[in-house]
């Protein structure tokens, strides 16, 4: 028996806690993977994992037999990582997962660079709002925004953008200006259908006290780019974040209607498993992320 490969197969089916996810994620048959974890058990002599024909439980034997064959698979990823680097350049698949419109503006032109600084490393990148299972999706890196939820992985934070009411000039024009977050209420609102709660926006006034305010709207939708676009289009008011309208904000073309507010602050994490071995190619992009998002201004 290989036994670090069998250590590798015991690991993937600890963390999935599926003998079928860790033959998917391993390319390996199922009969493959229960032989390895057959194995390991016999050699040792004890139970590692209880299963039955729904699912799998973690013995404490189990537990503590993972806790050693990470720290055996860190170490040796980390010398042939080291040697590697001294006689090869990165190379292989990563797969990404990324917020749609700050993946469009900004990440996107990131991944170009990274991509012509490690020309061997192939990027597999997916655009979505939604949170990721780390576990199932196979996913190397998620950028996320906001409430992450779970504790299933690591965050390592690299921008925080703000949030600002706006509306087109033609619209101000023809409905009035905002003397208060209450006037809401008598416009209409272009609503984020992936928000928490997307007809109620909160802000803090000047005295760093939190405001709350029913709005509503005859358009919603769940892209921030299409909202700013009916925006443009003086069909209503948004409250999306500066990555999306600093530039229209600066242009004239949006108005920041409530400058005496302060908008939500959105915090943008690079996430990954919290137990997933981490390749050469996760670790420069991770770092190359942080790097050149750090100081970001929108």
């Amino acid at each position: 028996m290989d036994k670090l490969q069998a250590m590798k197969v015991f690991c993937r089916v600890y963390e999935a806690e599926s003998f079928k996810l860790a033959s998917d994620s391993l390319g390996i048959s199922r009969p493959m993977v229960t032989r390895y974890i057959n194995s390991i058990e016999e050699e040792l002599g004890t139970k590692l994992l209880q299963r039955n024909t729904r699912n799998i439980s973690i013995t404490h034997a189990g537990r503590k037999y993972y806790q050693h064959c990470i720290a055996i698979l860190d170490a040796i990823e980390e010398a042939e990582s080291e040697i590697g680097e001294l006689t090869q350049k990165p190379k292989g698949l990563l797969k990404i997962s990324v917020p749609m419109d700050f993946g469009l503006s900004h990440i996107v032109p990131l991944l170009d660079s990274f991509s012509r600084l490690y020309p061997q490393i192939e990027l597999d990148v997916d655009f979505s709002d939604k949170r990721v299972d780390m576990t199932e999706s196979g996913v190397d890196i998620a950028i996320r925004g906001g409430d992450l939820g779970g504790d299933q992985f690591v965050a390592r934070p690299l921008c925080y953008s703000r949030g600002f009411v706006c509306a087109s000039p033609d619209y101000i024009l023809q409905y009035g200006e905002l003397d208060h977050i209450e006037d809401l209420k008598n416009h209409s609102c272009l609503l984020y259908s992936n928000a928490l709660v997307p007809k109620r926006w909160s802000l803090t006034d000047e005295n760093g006290v939190s405001q709350t305010v029913s709005v509503s709207g005859a358009f919603t939708a769940n892209n921030g780019g299409a909202l700013t676009r009916f925006a443009l289009a003086g069909l209503g008011i948004i409250y999306q974040p500066d990555f999306l309208i600093a530039k229209y904000i600066e242009s004239g073309e949006l108005v920041n209607l409530l400058p005496n507010y302060k908008g939500y602050e959105i915090s943008f994490y690079a996430i990954y498993p919290q137990q997933k071995l981490m390749s050469r190619k996760t670790r420069l992009l991770l770092d190359f992320l942080q790097e050149e998002l750090a100081n970001t201004k929108f």
